[in-house]
């Protein structure tokens, strides 16, 4: 019977999982890179991608619920990418602090560094086997070179005095006989459970590492991969101790010849790992456990001298290294869930904040949902997450009722919208001022870490709480600065509204003077006074009007009446002269639609100007209408204006009614488009493209009746 853990999801809920160590001068080395101000993506990636639990960090990281990443990501550039630069940098800073302040004991610093060279060795052996064999996927086979021994570094952090004498084991299959015997359960297992946890790798990543001390023979047949990798760990195994090859040791996959090439690869690459990390190599000329634990102490003091240093803490507390902008409380828990994903693996996350309307409550906002769906009145200080905005205070908070005390109801919710058995309740906030609480979902077995790591947590939280602060007053100087801008904007535009008044009337008067001399006998003459009247009366309400032109005095309109009326004006107006021919298509009929005359002409005039100057012999516009058409339950009337102009090309199209966007030249082109779309979508209307058969331009619009409700 085993002593300890009876499975590996026992072990795992208990191991904490946030924190797991690396050798020392995996960090000093990152450190540096963090230091220079030249460093980049490629310098992060070259140093992280030789550890394995770096490497996963930031794999779980990027890929966790709160980044929303549509794809999964498991090409460590790519998630540095997706990351940033800063927060890379502010992640290795966390990890190099928490690792230093954790304390390792010698013994176990030394494992570290021992598993560190097997597993690096193991992943490059993997890497150049695959590729000897034309194998497709040659980092994943890389990655479970990397990962093949994850278990064993699980192990050694969660029992490490109970660990230790198995490690001593003359043999590998004997190791892995004594961890089934006091563990339940071996590393190789164990690794491969940790791994089927993380799904942007390939399940043939884990079962890699399940198999690696599987028997030669009953790896026959089995998944390539798993071969490679059990191969690779035999050869890491030999190399990592001695430097050099078992010269009675033959692979099952290349030859001796092919083999000899592999070798000379291997010992290049880990040559260029120890230069990089400042390892002098002696001897055989390659790294071994020996020459890479050697002055272990030297360089954990040397890493510790890099983290006090005054920059580097400040790039800690640097406040906020996302540069994307925060100002609602949704994306402030957005920013805290990926930046608590990636500095500590913390997963489940909650904020309340206090409620726009009403702040005697706190509303709860969760990474997946885009609103706050409950609130709770901060009256109620009986919940621990109440007081703990209210005293500034950190709360442990269990869903099971103990010593006779029942949490509210409010708290046991939040529990169970985190999908946890408990929760860690902190204050967010900077000095005297608290904003709001952050809720960290948990299990009995993390209370452990969480507790170590709140120290940690509540320092970065502290920054985020300044960051918000700073924020919101330099957003109130920025209201208060348009404020006073809009103030003078208005009294510019009530001066600009006087001065073009005055020639409008002057117009205006003429054009009474003019329909007075006229002959009144309904002629066409007197149809085009009454429109230009119209028209300049339209002017003068656009102008009054400037905020808000639908609001203008509204009349009964009728689509066909305004068509037949104002189009042939408008054609004739912009013409020059030329002849253009105006092919009517209207609904017998005529409709009462939902939109102002005023508005309705703007939209008429900016289509017909186009059609226009859209052509140049033998112009022809169609004008159609059709009514009563039915769209998800609104009835629309519809109505077209077609050219037989050249059309509009792919790319032009999928920007049409944007701002600056036509194949017309000249300064404020595509402006009409934008504004026609913009009225339109104030009245509930639409428009869109067609390419007429002729292979001219047709815009057709749709506008609501009238009796819509």
């Amino acid at each position: 019977m085993p002593e300890l853990g009876s499975s590996p999801k026992s072990i795992i809920e208990s191991m904490e999982i946030g924190w797991l160590p690396s050798p020392p001068h995996i960090f000093s080395k990152l450190l540096d890179i963090c230091n220079d101000p030249v460093s980049s993506i490629g310098d992060l990636a070259d140093v992280i991608s030789i550890d394995a639990i770096l490497t996963s960090k930031l794999i779980m990281a990027v890929n966790a619920t709160a980044f929303a990443i549509d794809q999964p990501v498991n090409d460590l550039k790519h998630a540095i990418s997706l990351l940033g630069h800063d927060q890379v940098k502010t992640m290795v800073l966390t990890s190099s602090i928490q690792q230093l302040f954790a304390g390792l004991i010698n013994s176990r610093k030394k494992f570290i560094c021992d598993t560190w060279l097997d597993s690096l060795y193991c992943a490059i052996f993997a890497e150049n086997i695959a590729i000897a064999l034309n194998y497709e996927y040659p980092r994943d086979a890389y990655l479970a070179g990397l990962l093949h021994d994850y278990g064993k570094i699980v192990l050694d952090a969660r029992y490490h005095e109970q660990y230790v004498d198995i490690l001593d084991s003359e043999t590998e299959d004997y190791t892995v006989l004594k961890e089934i015997s006091k563990f339940g359960v071996s590393h190789a297992e164990l690794g491969a459970c940790i791994i089927e946890q993380w799904p942007s790798l390939s399940p043939a990543i884990a079962d890699a590492a399940r198999f690696h001390h599987e028997e030669h023979e009953q790896l026959k047949g089995s998944d390539i991969l798993c071969q490679i990798v059990a191969e690779a760990s035999q050869a890491a195994w030999q190399w990592s101790r001695f430097g050099r090859a078992d010269v009675k040791w033959h692979s099952g996959l290349i030859d001796d010849n092919g083999l000899k090439i592999i070798y000379s690869q291997v010992r290049d690459k880990l040559s260029q790992t120890a230069a990089t990390l400042g390892i002098t190599l002696t001897g055989s000329g390659s790294l071994t456990q020996v020459q890479f634990c050697k002055d272990l102490e030297k360089v954990t003091i040397r890493l510790g001298g890099k983290i006090r240093d005054a920059s580097l803490i400040n790039l800690l507390n640097s406040g906020d290294t996302n540069t994307a902008i925060v100002n609602s409380p949704r994306k402030l828990l957005l920013k805290i869930a990926q930046e608590l994903q990636l500095l500590f693996s913390i997963s489940d996350v909650a904020l309340l904040f206090p409620d726009a309307e009403n702040r005697n409550f706190l509303s709860l906002y969760e990474v997946k949902h885009s609103r706050p769906i409950s609130k709770f009145s901060i009256d109620n200080n009986n919940g621990k997450i109440i007081r703990s905005f209210l005293e500034k205070s950190n709360f442990w908070i269990e869903s099971e009722k103990k010593d006779d005390e029942i949490n509210p109801i409010s708290d046991r919710q939040v529990i169970r919208r985190l999908k946890h058995d408990i929760a860690f309740s902190l204050p967010l906030g900077y000095g005297e001022q608290v904003i709001g609480v952050v809720v960290i979902g948990s299990n009995k077995e993390q209370k452990n870490y969480l507790g170590k790591q709140a120290p940690f947590i509540s320092g970065y939280l502290k920054n985020i709480a300044d960051m918000w602060l700073k924020n919101n007053r330099v957003l109130e100087q920025q209201a208060l600065e348009y404020n006073v801008k809009s103030e003078q904007k208005e009294m510019d535009i009530a001066k600009l509204v006087h001065e073009i008044s005055n020639p409008l009337s002057v117009i205006g008067n003429y054009i009474d003077i003019i329909k007075a001399n006229s002959k009144s006998d309904g002629s066409e003459n007197d149809k085009e006074i009454k429109i230009l009247k119209e028209e300049l009366q339209r002017i003068g309400n656009i102008v009054l009007n400037y905020k808000d032109v639908e609001n203008s005095e509204s009349h009964t309109v009728f689509l066909n009446d305004e068509l037949k009326m104002c189009i042939p004006l408008y054609v004739k107006s912009m013409s020059n002269g030329n002849e253009i021919e105006i092919k009517w298509n209207l609904s017998a009929s005529d409709v009462e639609i939902k939109i102002t005359r005023d508005a309705l002409r703007q939209v008429i005039l900016n289509l017909v100007k186009n059609a226009v100057e859209a052509q140049d012999v033998n112009a022809k516009i169609i004008v159609s209408s059709h009514h009563f058409v039915n769209i998800n339950g609104t009835v629309f009337a519809q109505f077209s204006i077609t050219d037989r102009g050249k059309g509009i090309d792919a790319i032009t199209r999928q920007h049409l009614f944007s701002p600056l966007t036509s194949t017309k030249e000249g300064a404020g082109r595509g402006l009409g488009l934008s504004v026609v779309a913009e009225i339109l979508c104030s009245f509930n209307g639409q428009i869109k493209y067609i390419e007429s058969e002729a292979g001219g331009a047709s815009f057709e619009v749709l506008i609501p009746l009238s009796f819509n409700r």
